[in-house]
C-alpha cells in the first residue's frame, strides 16, 4: 500500500520498539560471538585446518544470525510509516479519491460488501468460524471465550493445547510400551532395547515442543487451523505395534549374527547414559513454564472480550416535497462527509448509485443503498500492567534463551572438534582399540551430542515465547462506525403557481415533487483488529471485526440531519438576485402609472362607453325590424 502523507496524525505509533530494542541487544552479543569463533578459526587453522574450518563454520552460522536478529531489530526502531490509507479496508473500497490505494490493497481485505451488509442486517459476526477437528473443539469448549479471538491468537492456543496433548499421549503410550517390553510381549530382547523407545520418546517431545514455538505464519490470519484426533491415533497405534515389531525384528537380527543377550547387555553397559529421564523431567518443567506465561497473556485477552453484535436501527415513512435524487446527494454528500474522522474521506464499500423508474403522468419509484465506514483511528488495546509486564517477560526470557543456545552452539562448536581431534588419535589402531579407549571416544561424541540437544531444545522454547509475545506486541485494534443506508419510495409531480392576481405583474411556476420516503438506516460502532508487521507492509494486512455495537445517539443525529434538509428546502422558485428585483419593482411601478387614472375620468369614461353600447343595441334593433317588413 503506496505511503500517503497527510498532515494530520491519526494516531498510528510503531507497536515494535520494545520489542526491537530487546532483539538488537540479542543480535548484538550473537555477533560478537561469532566474531569470536572466526577471530579462533583464523588462528586455528594455521595448526589444525580441519578445526579451523569448524570454528568457521561456526562463525559464520552464528554472525549470520546475529545480523539478522540485529538488522530486524534496529529495523523494528525506526520511523513507523503509515499514511493516511491505513489501516486496510474492511471489504474492496470504491472512494473515487482511493482508487490507487483500493487496488493495492485488494487482495488482503477479508470481506466483501454483501457479506457485511448480511452482518449488519442479520445482526451477525461471519468472523467467527467453527473450529475444525476434535481437539480444536475440546479446546474451545474448555475455553468458550476463545472463539471470539483474532485468528492468530486462536491458531498460537490450539498449537499450544496440540503440543500438552501430544506429550501426554507419548507419555502414556510410553507407559504401554514399557508394560509390553519389560512383561515379556516384546520377546527376551524387549527389556534390552527399552532405552532405545525411551530415545524416540525424548526425540518426539523435542519435536513436538519444537514445532509448537515456530512462528504463527500469515496464512493463519485468514483461517484457523485443522487440529485434529488422527495424530492421537497414530501415537497409540504405535505405541501398541512398534513394540512388538521392533522386539521381533531385533530377535532375528541377533540370531542372524548369532549375539547372546549377554554379550548385547555388555555392549549397552559401555554406551554412556542419555539421562532420557532429566531431558524428559527437563522438558515437562520448561514447557510448564513457558505455558504458564502464554496463559497469563492469554487469559488477559480473553478477560477483555465484549462479543456483541448489535446495531441501531431506523425504519420510518416520511412524505416529503422533494426530488428523490436529492436525498441521495444530500446523504453523500453532507450527511456522510460530516461525518469523516480527521477529514479522511469514508470507506465506500458500496456506491450509491441511485435507480429512478419514472412512468406516466408524472409518477414513478426510486431506490438506493450504500455502505460506508468512517475511517478507523486507534483503540488503546488496556489489559492491564499485568498483561504487559508477562509480555514483557516472555520477550526477554525468549531473546536470552535464544542467546543460550547460542552459547551451547559455540560449545558445540569445541566438542566436535574434540570428537574430531579424539578420531583421528585412534584412526591409526582401530583394530587394536581398548575397550578404556573406545569408552573415551564414545563420552567425548555423548558430550557433544548432549550439547546438540540442549542447543535445540532452548531454542525450541526460546521460540515459543518470543513468537508469541511477538504475537501480543502486533495486534493493533481500531475502532469505527459502520453505516449501511438504503432508501425506497414513489414519487408523484404536480404544478404550482403563485403570483396569479388580477393586477399581479409576476408569477412563479413550480413543477412539484411529491415522494413517500421508506428509509432504512442501520448504524453499528465496530470494533476491528489486525495483525502488522515492521517492513513495507507495516499494516497491509486482514482486518477483521471483533464486536459491534449499538450506537442510537448517532442515528439519531443522521435522522436529524436528513430531516433538517428536508425541511428546509423551498419547494416555490423566488427571486433571489437583487437585479431581478429591481427589474421586477420597475414593472410593478409601470403597473401602478398604468391603473392610476382619476376616480372621475374612468367614470365618465365608463359612462360613454355604456351609451355608446346603448345606441348601438338600438340601430341593431331597428336593422331587425326593417328586415321583417321587407319580408
Amino acid at each position: 500500500m503506496a505511503f500517503d502523507y497527510g498532515s494530520i496524525d491519526l494516531g498510528l505509533k510503531n507497536p515494535f520498539k520494545a520489542e526491537g530494542y530487546v532483539t538488537a541487544v540479542r543480535g548484538l552479543i550473537q555477533s560478537g560471538l561469532g566474531i569470536f569463533l572466526l577471530i579462533l578459526a583464523a588462528g586455528k587453522v594455521k595448526e589444525d585446518a580441519t578445526s579451523g574450518w569448524i570454528l568457521m563454520l561456526f562463525g559464520v552460522v552464528t554472525l549470520g544470525l546475529g545480523i539478522k536478529s540485529l538488522s530486524t531489530g534496529i529495523y523494528a526502531t525506526l520511523r513507523y510509516f503509515v499514511g493516511r490509507n491505513h489501516p486496510t479496508s474492511l471489504a474492496l473500497n470504491y472512494s473515487k479519491s482511493e482508487s490507487s490505494t483500493a487496488a493495492e490493497e485488494k487482495p488482503y481485505v477479508a470481506y466483501t460488501a454483501k457479506e457485511l451488509e448480511e452482518m449488519l442486517v442479520g445482526r451477525k459476526n461471519t468472523t467467527f468460524v467453527e473450529p475444525q477437528g476434535f481437539l480444536a473443539r475440546l479446546l474451545h469448549s474448555l475455553l468458550p471465550k476463545l472463539l471470539f479471538m483474532p485468528y492468530p491468537i486462536r491458531n498460537m492456543a490450539q498449537r499450544l493445547f496440540g503440543a500438552w496433548i501430544s506429550t501426554l499421549v507419548a507419555l502414556c503410550a510410553y507407559g504401554l510400551v514399557a508394560f509390553i517390553s519389560l512383561a515379556g510381549f516384546a520377546g527376551s530382547i524387549g527389556e534390552l532395547i527399552f532405552p532405545v523407545y525411551s530415545t524416540l520418546l525424548m526425540v518426539y517431545m523435542l519435536l513436538t515442543w519444537r514445532s509448537a514455538g515456530k512462528a504463527i505464519s500469515r496464512k493463519a490470519e485468514t483461517e484457523i487451523e485443522s487440529l485434529g484426533s488422527g495424530a492421537l491415533v497414530k501415537i497409540i497405534s504405535m505405541s501398541l505395534i512398534l513394540p512388538a515389531v521392533i522386539g521381533v525384528s531385533a530377535s532375528w537380527l541377533i540370531n542372524q549374527i548369532h549375539l547372546s543377550p549377554e554379550e548385547i547387555s555388555h555392549w549397552l553397559e559401555i554406551i554412556p547414559s542419555f539421562y532420557v529421564g532429566a531431558y524428559l523431567i527437563g522438558i515437562l518443567a520448561v514447557a510448564a513454564l513457558c505455558s504458564s506465561v502464554l496463559l497469563i497473556m492469554l487469559k488477559k485477552r480473553l478477560n477483555a472480550i465484549i462479543s456483541n453484535a448489535e446495531v441501531s436501527e431506523l425504519r420510518e415513512n416520511w412524505q416529503e416535497s422533494v426530488h428523490p435524487n436529492e436525498i441521495f446527494i444530500n446523504l453523500d454528500n453532507l450527511v456522510m462527509a460530516n461525518r469523516r474522522y480527521k477529514e479522511v474521506p469514508n470507506r465506500v464499500y458500496r456506491e450509491l448509485d441511485p435507480e429512478l423508474h419514472e412512468q406516466v403522468d408524472g409518477k414513478g419509484g426510486f431506490k438506493g443503498e450504500m455502505i460506508q465506514e468512517v475511517q478507523p483511528k486507534v483503540k488503546p488495546l488496556e489489559l492491564g500492567n499485568m498483561f504487559s509486564k508477562t509480555r514483557l517477560i516472555a520477550l526477554v526470557s525468549g531473546n536470552a534463551l535464544y542467546v543460550i543456545a547460542s552459547i551451547f552452539s559455540v560449545f558445540f562448536a569445541f566438542s566436535l572438534i574434540d570428537v574430531y581431534q579424539q578420531g583421528s588419535a585412534l584412526s591409526g589402531a582401530l583394530k587394536n582399540l581398548s575397550l578404556p579407549q573406545i569408552q573415551t571416544m564414545l563420552d567425548i561424541t555423548a558430550v557433544s551430542l548432549h550439547l546438540f540437544v540442549i542447543g535445540i531444545l532452548i531454542r525450541s522454547f526460546a521460540g515459543l515465547l518470543s513468537n508469541t509475545a511477538h504475537l501480543f506486541f502486533a495486534e493493533m485494534q481500531f475502532e469505527s462506525m459502520l453505516i449501511y443506508f438504503k432508501c425506497e419510495g414513489t414519487f408523484t409531480e404536480s404544478k404550482i403557481s403563485t403570483g396569479t392576481g388580477i393586477h399581479d405583474s409576476t408569477r412563479s411556476e413550480n413543477v412539484l415533487v411529491r415522494s413517500s420516503i421508506t428509509p432504512w438506516v442501520i448504524v453499528s460502532r465496530i470494533v476491528s483488529t489486525t495483525f502488522a508487521s515492521t517492513g513495507m507492509r507495516n499494516l497491509e494486512f486482514p482486518r477483521y471485526i471483533l464486536e459491534m455495537h449499538k450506537d442510537e445517539q448517532e442515528l439519531q443525529d443522521i435522522k436529524k440531519d436528513v430531516i433538517s434538509f428536508l425541511k428546509d428546502r423551498e419547494s416555490i422558485a423566488a427571486i433571489t438576485s437583487e437585479r431581478d428585483l429591481g427589474n421586477a419593482s420597475q414593472i410593478h411601478q409601470l403597473n401602478q402609472q398604468t391603473r392610476a387614472i382619476p376616480t372621475e375620468q374612468r367614470l365618465a369614461h365608463d359612462e360613454e362607453a355604456a351609451g355608446f353600447l346603448e345606441k348601438q343595441a338600438e340601430i341593431e334593433a331597428e336593422g331587425a325590424e326593417l328586415s321583417k317588413d321587407k319580408d
